[in-house]
């Protein structure tokens, strides 16, 4: 029976532990006239759970973006992440694109599922009924019949100013519930949150009986910890996602603040031999890689998932676990204050 059609009952501890593996570069002797690529290091991943069946849940550190793709630019998109070696692909409901994602999926995904992670959204602010009804959609335009991960978008709806009764503890509880029971279904494998800020989390916890594995939340050099919100995640033992590593949304009043091609990533990445958008990307992922600590429980980090429709880039947000940042250059690119993320969630009620 596939997962779709099997229903557990049963409740599943989620013991949140690190996993990280590792591989070598392999190098091929060719003639100094042949230019051979080097075959890329095998992405790693962090372990964020177990899923109703029992099994391990591990997240790759690097995936493929979809936001503002539409379904021609993320079937385009994400054949070529996949071409390329990506196993993390990342879309929503709120996106529109899932068809494209889908199809991609089926044409240019060669190996077994099991080796794909597929990660997706509801909306927010949703009802039960809505919940169950939203996730149903995913899977159809998805064409498959569970997703490796699935969270709620913001913690109310997106209007939430002007539709009140779609933001409030009652609200985000109700929905965390109607998750809880598509993970119980075996139709996601594990389930997180998005955009939420620490009282939205404790919001939902005072009612869980499976912790949120994930919380994705704007991250990237120059946002610092814009929510205050990553001690929570620590506490909590949910792992810390970044989204627009490379910050997508932002408006730069400054070219030199690119995280892309700015002075401070190039001069940086001209040490590795690297690029900025690959030192951006290092800096969250080396934090994702760092399992020590010298006090409490350890910092949880998710890995990034930097979009794009250039095979030329996408090879080179993949190319980043190879070389390792100084201690000097992670504090370097960690006191930076810009590009500045945006604030706001929190004002969420």
């Amino acid at each position: 029976a596939s997962r779709l059609e099997t229903s557990v009952a049963m409740m599943a501890s989620l013991g949140l532990v690190w996993l990280t593996v590792v591989y070598v570069i392999l190098v091929v002797a060719a003639p100094a006239s042949v230019i051979v690529e080097a075959t890329p290091i095998s992405i790693p991943v962090v372990d964020i759970g177990v899923d109703v069946y029992g099994e391990r849940v591990e997240l790759p550190l690097v995936g493929a973006g979809t936001w503002q793709y539409n379904d021609t630019i993320a079937y385009q998109s994400v054949c070529q992440a996949l071409e390329a070696g990506y196993t993390l692909i990342d879309t929503a409901f709120g996106y529109g694109n899932q068809k494209g994602v889908g199809m991609a999926i089926r044409d240019c995904f060669h190996g077994s599922r099991s080796d794909l992670f597929v990660m997706t959204k509801v909306p927010g602010g949703l009802t039960a009924p809505e919940v169950h009804a939203a996730h149903v959609q995913n899977l159809f335009e998805l064409g498959l019949d569970y997703v490796d991960h699935l969270m709620t978008h913001f913690p109310a709806d997106w209007d939430y100013e002007t539709s009140k009764t779609k933001a409030s503890p009652a609200m985000r509880q109700e929905e965390w519930l109607a998750l809880e029971s598509l993970y119980y279904s075996g139709t996601t494998r594990s389930i997180g949150i998005s955009h939420y800020c620490s009282s939205h989390i404790h919001d939902i916890l005072k009612v869980a009986t499976v912790r949120p594995s994930i919380n994705q939340v704007e991250y990237h050099v120059g946002s610092g910890d814009v929510d205050q919100v990553m001690a929570t995640c620590r506490e909590e033992g949910i792992a810390f996602m970044s989204f627009s590593p490379l910050c997508g949304p932002c408006q730069l009043s400054n070219e030199d603040d690119s995280l892309i091609s700015g002075t401070l990533v190039t001069e940086i990445g001209n040490k590795y031999n690297k690029t900025g958008s690959q030192v951006s990307l290092r800096y969250i992922v080396q934090q994702a890689l760092t399992t020590t600590t010298t006090t409490g429980p350890i910092m949880k980090m998710g890995g990034v998932i930097p979009k794009s429709n250039n095979m030329k880039h996408i090879r080179s947000n993949r190319d980043i676990f190879n070389f390792c940042l100084s201690n000097e250059d992670m504090q370097q690119l960690k006191a930076a204050t810009k590009p500045a993320a945006e604030p706001g969630d929190c004002n969420v009620p």
